[in-house]
C-alpha cells in the first residue's frame, strides 16, 4: 500500500529529539494536524496494516515494525491515524507501533510511505 504525504505539520520536526512522528489522514481534526504527517489514505479490505516484520518505507528508508499496540490497525483503519515510536524506551500504547532503525524520516510533500505487509 502505497500513501502519499499531503502535508506536513509546523511542529512534526519537533519530535524528532523523541524519535516519534504521527501519521494522520485527511480527517484529521485542525489541533492535529499541526503534529502530523497528512496522508492520503485509503482503507484495506482486511482491516490489518501493521504487524510485527512488516516494512514502512518513507522516502526511500525502510523501516521495520517490532511492536503493534492492540488498537493500532483499527485506529489507522478508521483515520488513517497511527504514532509511530523510534524509541525502545517508550512504552508502546494502543494506537501506536514501535519501528528500527532510531532514525526521525525526512518527511517530504509529495513522497510516498509504502506499507509493506
Amino acid at each position: 500500500m502505497k500513501l502519499k504525504i499531503l502535508e506536513i505539520g509546523k511542529m512534526v520536526p519537533e519530535f524528532e529529539p523523541e524519535n516519534i512522528f504521527v501519521l494522520f489522514g485527511q480527517s484529521a481534526p485542525p489541533e492535529l494536524r499541526e503534529i502530523s504527517v497528512i496522508i492520503d489514505f485509503k482503507k484495506n479490505d482486511n482491516v490489518i496494516y501493521f504487524r510485527e516484520g512488516s516494512k514502512l518505507v518513507i522516502s526511500g528508508k525502510e523501516y521495520t515494525i517490532t511492536e503493534v499496540g492492540d488498537l493500532a490497525n483499527s485506529n489507522f483503519h478508521e483515520l488513517g491515524h497511527l504514532s509511530v515510536y523510534l524509541n525502545k524506551d517508550i512504552e508502546t500504547l494502543p494506537g501506536a507501533v514501535h519501528a528500527i532503525p532510531d532514525e526521525f524520516p525526512r518527511f517530504k510533500v509529495g513522497d510516498e510511505i509504502e506499507i509493506i505487509y
